[in-house]
């Protein structure tokens, strides 16, 4: 597999860049329901992002504790956990803090209960019903980096506790679990009869099996004969397939309540890209511009909800219509990236040094590629 050896996973910048970017269009074209009934069909890919997120998060996270354990011949939890906190907490606190005040000043609607859960990472489990003043649209997208987090504090301890000889029969198994649990409750309502309001695809329950579908991925291709044998027989038309056959599954989808199929099919679809990056789909999604995107990726899926929704008083309303919602969105993105991201990573860098340096030397990484500056 190219550059895995240095941390380096080719082509998951350029999916992280088509995830958020799916993830805007869905929530800034809301508007067009009314006027545009068909366009607005057409942009409903919200969903599909963030499924490409979960799929890329669980093949990353778990590629680099195997790299660990490979040089370090063992993985540190608490090396794990402390990067992660770096990475993931300085960025989200720093959103809730900008609306907390924005809320406390009278310009948003965010409840206390709903900030707090988006602290606290429940937010994909709090009910419609319990948001007693507004609608949550400030808080709602914490429901993704809720799951996110429950992935991140059981599955490293999971790998620890039963080796990698076993983590891939845990995940393969779980993943069905899920899957079955999903459907059940899915036609049944039991979780929604005890707790009304919930939104039934936020639950970390029921969409668990897309991360760890992404780790079973990379615990099979952990082995070089697997790698080798999966580069050999995964070329460029049975990956087309792969990816028609997702598709299709989305037009056939009159309600979106996500299957084992989709769960499995991304993480196929964004190893493939992996282990055979000299494609010309690899080489698009290794572009300058792609991979800038996809840095920005994170801060642009905190930042988005904000700049998406037609909520802000008067005179901050301008911020939320377009194009000037978007412009504003880029600048923030970018300054959460170069003044929180990137120093909070440097010092999770330096109190638990990473096995690897990973994309780029995050000391010495140019924010814009030159293609974008040029």
């Amino acid at each position: 597999m190219k550059n895995l050896k240095q941390g380096y996973l080719p082509t998951l910048d350029g999916w992280r860049a088509i995830a958020i970017l799916a993830v805007i269009l869905d929530h800034m074209t809301s508007g067009l329901e009314q006027g545009y009934p068909h366009v607005f069909a057409l942009t409903r890919v919200g969903a599909n992002g963030v499924s490409l997120f979960f799929a890329i998060s669980g093949f990353l996270i778990c590629s680099r504790l195997l790299e660990e354990e490979q040089k370090c011949g063992h993985i540190s939890l608490k090396g794990f956990y402390v990067r992660r906190g770096c990475r993931i907490l300085p960025a989200a606190m720093t959103y809730l803090a900008v609306i907390g005040v924005l809320g406390l000043v009278g310009f948003i609607t965010v409840t206390p209960l709903e900030w707090w859960s988006s602290v606290l990472f429940f937010r994909n489990y709090l009910p419609l019903s319990w948001i007693h003043r507004g609608w949550g649209g400030y808080t709602v997208h914490y429901w993704s980096l809720a799951v996110e987090e429950h992935f991140y504090l059981l599955w490293p301890a999971v790998l620890v506790l039963t080796g990698k000889a076993r983590a891939k029969y845990v995940a393969g198994t779980a993943a069905v679990v899920i899957a079955a649990w999903r459907w059940w409750d899915f036609r049944h309502q039991w979780f929604a009869q005890h707790v009304p309001g919930l939104l039934f695809p936020s639950r970390t329950d029921v969409r668990l099996d897309a991360l760890l579908l992404g780790c079973l991925a990379a615990l099979l291709l952990q082995k070089a004969e697997w790698r080798t044998r999966f580069a050999r027989n995964f070329r460029t038309p049975v990956w087309w397939l792969c990816v028609m056959i997702y598709c299709l599954i989305q037009i056939l989808s009159r309600k979106h309540y996500y299957t084992l199929w989709e769960s499995a099919l991304l993480p196929l679809i964004v190893v493939g890209t992996v282990v055979r990056p000299e494609g010309w789909a690899g080489r698009f999604l290794e572009h300058p511009v792609a991979r800038w995107i996809g840095r920005l990726s994170y801060s642009l899926y905190l930042w988005q909800q904000f700049f998406s929704v037609t909520d802000l008083k008067y005179p901050l309303t301008w911020l939320q219509v377009f194009p000037w919602n978007i412009g504003m969105l880029l600048f923030v993105a970018t300054l959460s990236y170069r003044y929180v991201e990137r120093p909070m990573i440097r010092l999770g860098h330096r109190l638990a040094p990473p096995p690897t340096s990973g994309r780029d030397d995050i000391r010495s990484e140019k924010l814009v590629p030159s293609a974008v500056a040029s």
